[in-house]
C-alpha cells in the first residue's frame, strides 16, 4: 500500500476532474487519486439514499484498504446538471457529506471542495 493515494468523491462533469485532481496534487503530497464519480455527488450522499451508500461506502473502502488511500475529498460545483442548486447550497451539501463520510471512516481525513463558475477550487471544510 502507497500513502501516495487519496479518494475523490466527484460528480461526473469531466470539466471538474482535473481542476479537482490538479488542486489536490498541488496542495497535498499525492500522487495518485481513486474517483469515484457520481452525478451531483454532493446532493446524493447527502440524502444517504441506502442503496446508494452501502455501494460508496464499498467503493471508498477499496481506494483505503488496497490503495492505501488516507483522505476523501468530496467536491460540489457550479452549473451541476444533476444538481441545480446555488452556492450556499452546494457547500452546504458538501459539508454534509464530508460530516456523513468522516463518521463512516474515523481515521481518514475528509476535506470538502468546490468548483466554481471559473472551474477553481476552493476549499470549504
Amino acid at each position: 500500500m502507497s500513502k501516495n493515494f487519496c479518494t475523490l468523491l466527484n460528480c461526473m462533469d469531466g470539466r471538474t476532474q482535473l481542476p479537482a485532481i490538479n488542486w489536490i496534487r498541488s496542495n497535498f503530497d499525492v500522487e495518485y487519486v481513486d474517483i469515484i464519480s457520481e452525478p451531483g455527488i454532493d446532493k446524493v450522499i447527502s440524502l444517504q439514499k441506502e442503496d446508494f451508500m452501502n455501494s460508496l461506502y464499498k467503493k471508498i473502502s477499496i481506494s483505503l484498504n488496497s490503495h492505501g488511500s488516507s483522505m476523501v475529498f468530496i467536491a460540489g460545483h457550479y452549473d451541476c446538471a444533476a444538481n441545480k442548486g446555488n452556492k450556499f447550497q452546494h457547500v452546504d451539501q458538501i459539508k454534509k457529506s464530508a460530516d456523513i463520510i468522516g463518521k463512516q471512516y474515523k481515521n481518514v481525513v475528509v476535506i470538502g471542495l468546490w468548483i466554481n463558475e471559473n472551474f477553481q477550487v476552493e476549499k470549504v471544510c
